[in-house]
């Protein structure tokens, strides 16, 4: 229940692994970069490769253009989306990347030109050379100049345009793959647009253990914060203020980036699902919901707790989030191979129903994690070992100013479901006790 927000973290893979085993700061020669290292193993550009590999035999014709699209943030700078980097694990501006099924060169990453003068005031950008292709992984890397030619060059044998980027909605801008692919179906007869966003989709829902491993290291991480936080949690002190302990608390251990815009939120906004303004004080008797994620190595927890400003919860705030917790360990249970997100929903829904607090509970209590914080889902697939969903049920009355929403992240495993998040206090003795000890 949080809206999406990105950063910016470029990593030359050829010299991750050794920087990680030295455990140092290094600049790395092709971004000219200062890049901390620490934590789970970064993903090697052989990773991206063989995913490049797989989607080229499954697209089979045609020619695919994806775009890195994310727009860039004034405190982090720029950061792919996720397609984009899964792709290529890649984060330059403006970078493309064209598959071409078949063709002696199948995958060309395409980048922005240079310019010199700009680079004084925003550091240097790569040069085309042979060190770079091997650093990144690419037999050939152009400049965005040539994608005309190459199109124009495909579409003279071959007629399919296939679309791989995530669908966007009627009333979203078009998509700049899809305005290339109008552009060409405008001046070439017969060219023939393809929806295969599935292709892609379906890959990036089964994780790998790489990838499991980054959400991991995203959670613990998440969980220091959310430590941090509490130690500061007491009558009189803002949101605000606590927004910046958590961001503080990730950078400090090596997450440079939060997967989305923390949700803060004390009070009657508790029962705010995307509440943002974050300007109340904290007050004797509040409940604080915490609604945040850390991202590692492009990959995003989502973890959501509520916790008693004061020392404990009241009696009437104890019920409602024992029923939360109730709530929660049947979806987490209904997790498995062959159930539907629908299940693990009705599941949280038929114990909030026995409670009598049907109308309290307002949204769906899944969704699919993992290089975005609300990842693509493959909607109306059954759950299968290697995906990562978060299960998390909510209950809010605004007229009591009582907000309880529970929020962990669960890997579906062969034989059921592993809780990523298990380290987190989730019962409310131990959430008590949790908030104790960070204060001492």
């Amino acid at each position: 229940m949080k809206r999406s927000s990105r950063g910016t973290l470029t990593t030359a893979a050829a010299w991750a692994g050794l920087s990680f085993v030295l455990g140092i700061l290094f600049t790395s020669p092709v971004h000219g970069q200062t890049v901390r290292v620490t934590g789970a193993t970064p993903i090697g550009v052989e990773t991206f490769h063989q995913r490049r590999l797989a989607l080229l035999d499954s697209l089979k014709d045609g020619a695919a253009v994806l775009y890195s699209s994310r727009r860039e943030e004034a405190s982090t700078g720029y950061r792919a989306d996720g397609s984009f980097w899964y792709l290529t694990g890649n984060d330059d501006p403006g970078a493309i990347l064209l598959l071409l099924p078949g063709d002696p060169e199948d995958e060309i990453l395409l980048l922005r030109p240079r310019d010199i003068e700009a680079e004084r005031w925003t550091g240097d950008r790569p040069a085309l050379t042979e060190s770079l292709q091997t650093a990144w992984g690419f037999d050939r890397i152009r400049r965005v100049d040539y994608l005309d030619w190459l199109i124009l060059r495909r579409m003279k044998h071959e007629h399919v345009l296939h679309l791989i980027s995530s669908l966007a909605a009627p009333s979203d801008p078009v998509p700049p793959d899809l305005e290339l692919y109008g552009k060409v179906s405008a001046r070439i007869p017969g060219v023939e647009i393809k929806n295969s966003s599935r292709l892609l989709e379906r890959m990036r829902v089964i994780k790998s253990d790489a990838e499991i491993a980054a959400i991991e290291k995203a959670i613990a991480v998440t969980h220091q914060g959310i430590t941090d936080v509490l130690a500061a949690v007491r009558p009189g002190v803002t949101e605000f203020g606590l927004d910046g302990i958590f961001e503080e608390s990730l950078k400090r251990r090596g997450a440079q980036h939060m997967a989305f815009e923390p949700i803060v939120g004390a009070g009657e906004e508790t029962t705010v699902l995307h509440y943002e303004k974050q300007d109340q004080t904290l007050a004797a008797g509040q409940l604080l919901l915490l609604d945040v994620g850390a991202e590692w190595d492009h990959y995003c927890a989502d973890i959501s707790r509520t916790f008693p400003v004061d020392s404990a919860f009241s009696p009437e705030q104890a019920g409602i989030y024992d029923v939360v917790v109730a709530a929660q360990d049947a979806a987490i249970a209904a997790v498995k191979p062959g159930a539907t997100m629908r299940d693990v929903n009705e599941a949280a829904r038929a114990v909030v129903r026995r409670a009598g607090y049907t109308d309290a509970l307002i949204h769906d209590i899944s969704h699919h994690l993992g290089l975005e914080v609300h990842d693509g889902s493959g909607d109306g697939v059954s759950l299968e070992p290697g995906m990562v969903i978060t299960v998390e049920p909510g209950l809010y009355f605004r007229d009591k100013a009582i907000g309880v929403r529970l929020e962990d992240d669960v890997l579906v495993t062969a034989t059921g479901n592993r809780l990523l998040s298990a380290a987190i206090p989730r019962d409310r003795a131990a959430v008590e006790a949790w908030l104790a000890a960070a204060r001492k």
